[in-house]
């Protein structure tokens, strides 16, 4: 192991990092030899007594090294063995302690924040009861290591770098099932409009045109745009403009991409391409569109934690409002 001597650190918490997806609380490590009491007495954050257990505001995760012990919840007991992860959720009641036969050596880290929770309420978490699945423990370890080491260098400057680091650990064992689906194309009755529309969607980053939805699909141009008239109401290209001013739309509102790059990202072939659709569908040209998204987000009162997110996305739907995003076309 690269650490010294065992060390625990409260991290500082501003109000930039209390306004991050994440950010880490407190970190450090124990070795707590065979037969010496537990908790010890010298923890100076979150101390407990076996008896009454405790429970923390915070999510814990903590890494057994060497030796074991067990941890206890509300679902129950189980051991602990060296090398196993184990992740307490916030509002959690639990316990846990080394075993007397091998004491144990733990790393550990709190967290919280809008996103962590969000994986635990969609139970994107690969748990079983408490501990963590992680497919490559040994590069699990030594990310773990590198955060503490990282900690420890700077105890009284909490970082965003801390943060990514603990997102990079939580990666191990968060499952993410790739999801292909494009709200509204279920209504599409065409199994191939269907898939022509998926991909235009799903694809849209790329440089898209009508003969690479016609290949994809596996139908003629002209055959593919018929079916697809027949049943959406409008063309294929129509499409393709009303995904590329759409997404356009939303990275001009919620991010400080230069214009020149969303060309490319929304999958424009020049900027006069991109000034064109806007013109048609907003009456203003890109940049005149990030304006006003900007000025009526200078208006919004100062956020308050998690709140950057939902005032961009107030932002987006007003001047959606104003100035609405070209709506599909109903089926007559």
């Amino acid at each position: 192991m690269s650490l010294a001597q065992p060390f625990r650190h409260a991290l500082p918490v501003n109000e930039s990092l209390f306004r991050e997806a994440l950010y880490v609380t407190h970190a450090g490590w124990e070795q707590v030899q065979p037969g010496a009491p537990y908790p010890q007495s010298d923890a100076p954050f979150f101390y407990f007594e076996w008896k009454h257990g405790r429970t923390l505001p915070e999510f814990c995760l903590a890494l057994a090294i060497a030796g074991g012990g067990e941890l206890e919840t509300r679902a129950g007991r189980r051991a602990i063995r060296a090398g196993e992860a184990f992740l307490y959720r916030p509002g959690e009641w639990h316990r846990h302690r080394p075993a007397p036969a091998t004491g144990w050596t733990l790393m550990w880290i709190h967290f919280n924040g809008d996103e962590p929770l969000r994986w635990l309420h969609a139970e994107l978490f690969d748990l079983q009861g408490n501990v963590a699945v992680i497919g490559k423990p040994a590069l699990f370890r030594a990310q773990f290591e590198h955060l503490l080491a990282s900690v420890h260098q700077h105890p009284s400057a909490n970082s965003a770098n801390f943060s990514r680091q603990a997102i990079g650990l939580l990666a191990h064992f968060l499952t993410d099932q790739p999801d292909r689906t494009v709200p509204g194309a279920s209504e599409v009755r065409d199994r191939l409009v269907r898939a022509a529309v998926e991909y235009i969607w799903n694809y849209s980053h790329d440089i898209v045109d009508v003969p690479a939805v016609a290949r994809q699909v596996g139908l003629a141009r002209r055959t593919l745009d018929r079916r697809f008239k027949a049943e959406t109401g409008r063309s294929v290209l129509a499409e393709i403009q009303f995904c590329r001013v759409s997404r356009a739309a939303k990275l001009l509102q919620e991010t400080q991409v230069p214009v020149k790059q969303i060309v490319h990202l929304a999958g424009f072939r020049s900027g006069e391409h991109l000034r064109l659709a806007f013109q048609k569908a907003f009456g203003q040209s890109p940049q005149a569109c990030r304006q006003a998204a900007r000025e009526r987000m200078s208006r919004q009162p100062p956020p308050g934690p998690g709140a950057q997110k939902r005032r961009a996305e107030a932002a987006t739907l007003k001047m959606a409002g104003d100035n609405p995003v070209p709506r599909r076309r109903s089926r007559a």
